[in-house]
This record gives C-alpha cells, structure tokens and sequence, in this order.
C-alpha cells in the first residue's frame, strides 16, 4: 500500500499537448496526485468514442439520482457516483501502474489475458481485439498494463454491444487488478491513435479483418510463445 501512496507525490512522465509543454501546468501535472485527479476527472473521455463517453455520462447521472432520492446530499452524491464510475468503467489500475505502483505477477497477467481472449471470441460483434506497446516483444514487468483496442464489427448495433462488452470487461479488470487500458475503436482510429514503432498483438482477428491495415504483426500464438519464454512459464 506504502507504494501507492508514494507516487502520489512523485514526479512521472506525462507528454501535454505542445501548447503546454514547459508551462507551469507542464511542471505540476506530473506529480502523481494531479496525474490520478485528472483521469478520474476525464475519465478517458478526451479519447472515447461518443458511444463510450455517452454510456460512462448515463451511469453518472443514473448512480447519482439514485443517492439523491436515497437520501444523500447532491454533491456528494454526484462525487460518489464518478467515483464509483471511475473505478469500475475506468482504467484506474493502469493509470498506477503507468506511475510504477503495479505489482501483477507475469503468470497471473498472462492467465487473465488468456481468459480475455476466450470472452472476446466469444463476443461475435467484435471483429478484433489488439494490442500495443512493448508486449509485443515479451516485455513485462509488474508495473506493466496491456493497451488493448477493440474493434466492433460492422454495424451501429455491433459498435454500441463492444461498448458495454468493454464496460463489462473493465469491471472484471477492477475485481481482479488486471492492469487493463481498454477503448473501443474502428481500425482505421485505432491506427491512427496508436503508436507504429512496435508491432501490434493480434488477440483475437476474425477473417484477417486487420490484414491489409497491419501486414506485420505478432500473432496470438507467437506472443504466447514469446511471453512464457520470456517470463520462465515454462510450457503452456
């Protein structure tokens, strides 16, 4: 716990947009406290599709109203509302570990992205699940999280059913401490959001839907390889 509390007041790396950087709000946004206020305060919803910003701005208002009428001042109410908001629809495990507080074991990370996948093949309104960063290369530490971008099948319906499938998903992420940075996207935002540098983890990819977008990539059976030799799981 001491860890947690520690980074709070510790400086992190956090890239503004170029109009801010080296102004005062550069130098005090890094602090970790300021870092954990924001994102509950935006809660991601500078990035989410409007589906996602629409659905996190109903259970705000629904879990709010609730309180009120049950008795619990309105402001409090509200607080209580995003905060729940927050921590069950929000990426709050990974926002610590972006500061260094994680602690997830590689064999506990590893099985809850193992269990992800199944749910995602599961979820036939999703044409792929992918993921970016340094994963791609076995790369993990304790303090690691998974960039993962879902990417709806054709179709509105299909678009706003991954939206909840990612609410649901990011609850599951809370209960267990998986370090989970989840957004639903279509492919063409999803690439051009991400970084390019590192070769994405194809998750889960239905019909080779992302195979003209991303010709070069890991796939989920070479990750898994990697991974465990990686981090000494030793044979699946």
């Amino acid at each position: 716990m001491n860890k947690y509390i520690s980074v709070l007041f510790r400086k992190h790396k956090k890239k503004l947009p170029k109009r801010f950087q080296g102004t005062i709000l550069d130098e005090w946004i890094r602090y970790g406290f300021l870092i954990v206020l924001s994102a509950w305060a935006f809660q991601g919803m500078l990035m989410l599709n409007w589906r996602e910003t629409a659905i996190k701005l109903v259970l705000d208002a629904v879990v709010t109203f609730l309180l009120y009428f049950a008795g619990v001042p309105f402001v409090l109410a509200f607080l209580t509302a995003h905060t729940l908001n927050y921590m069950f629809n929000g990426q709050a495990k990974a926002v610590y570990n972006h500061m260094g507080a994680g602690n997830k074991p590689a064999n506990s990370f590893y099985e809850g992205t193992v269990a992800m996948r199944r749910r995602i093949e599961k979820a036939e309104y999703i044409d792929a699940g992918i993921a970016y960063g340094s994963l791609s290369r076995g790369c993990y530490r304790p303090t690691s999280d998974i960039d993962i971008r879902i990417i709806p099948a054709s179709g509105e319906w299909n678009y706003w059913k991954a939206c909840f499938w990612a609410l649901k998903e990011r609850c599951i992420a809370f209960v267990t401490g998986y370090p989970l940075d989840m957004y639903v996207f279509t492919l063409p935002v999803a690439q051009r959001l991400m970084r390019s540098d590192e070769l994405p983890i194809m998750i889960v990819e239905r019909n080779r839907c992302a195979g003209q977008v991303y010709p070069e990539r890991v796939e989920w059976e070479e990750w898994c390889e990697v991974f465990r030799k990686e981090q000494n799981l030793g044979e699946k």
